[in-house]
């Protein structure tokens, strides 16, 4: 069964530090300029944005740093299926900004303006995964309705899993009724999507958080150790 979400833009849990961490401050806040601009930016996003999500379950069994998702196999490498040694299900999403931001960052980007590009570029990437926040809250509630618990969300180009295994994921849904598409590069359209899988498991206490300090991955832009 494919679910499919369009939350409203308010529903969403946009968290500002997030926005700060991508754009480089780290734990410091922006000036004074840069948080009314960025603020502006949200408030725009809240007229014009439409955010979507689609997500399925399937059974799940392990071969050392493979998935068998359904009838799929994914290579995740060793760390994101570390995580994944006690589920059972998976959980495969995708989330997106909207078509109708994207439209608004090509605007932005066509005005030349590049201090704007990149804020307007760092509140997309948190309203995806804004989104991918509410896909995981429905995961939730509907793994707690069959007693079982949920770990983080792990998507391809990140933590050793290639973002070539991308279409893998796109097998497993029907990403385009959300209006996300996939090229030969594997990127999505829009650019402010995101897909992964989440865990699924009887056993409590998964939600470990992200190790990025034996991740090899130095431009993550959620890298949290330097």
């Amino acid at each position: 069964m494919l679910y499919n979400l369009s939350p409203n833009f308010d529903a969403l849990d946009l968290q500002m530090d997030e926005i700060y961490r991508n754009l480089g401050y780290g734990n410091a806040m922006p000036d004074e300029v840069t948080l009314q601009t960025l603020l502006g930016i949200v408030e725009h996003a809240g007229n014009i944005c439409r955010p979507a999500a689609q997500f399925a379950f399937y059974p799940l069994r392990l071969n050392g740093n493979k998935l068998l998702v359904g009838d799929v196999e994914m290579i995740t490498g060793k760390i994101i299926a570390g995580y994944l040694t006690q589920s059972t299900e998976m959980a495969v999403f995708v989330a997106t900004a909207g078509l109708e931001y994207d439209a608004y960052l090509q605007e932005v980007k066509k005005g030349g303006d590049i201090y704007m590009e990149f804020l307007a570029d760092a509140v997309g990437s948190e309203i995806a995964e804004a989104t991918v926040r509410h896909v995981s809250a429905e995961v939730h509630k509907l793994a707690s309705a069959k007693s079982m618990y949920i770990t983080l969300s792990y998507s391809p180009g990140y933590c050793g899993w290639h973002v070539r295994e991308q279409p893998k994921v796109f097998s497993l849904l029907k990403p385009d009724t959300c209006g996300i598409t996939l090229n030969d590069s594997c990127l999505m359209h829009p650019v402010k999507s995101v897909s992964g899988i989440i865990g699924l498991s009887t056993i409590p206490d998964l939600h470990v958080p992200y190790s990025c300090e034996i991740c090899g991955l130095q431009t993550c832009y959620k890298r949290k150790v330097t």
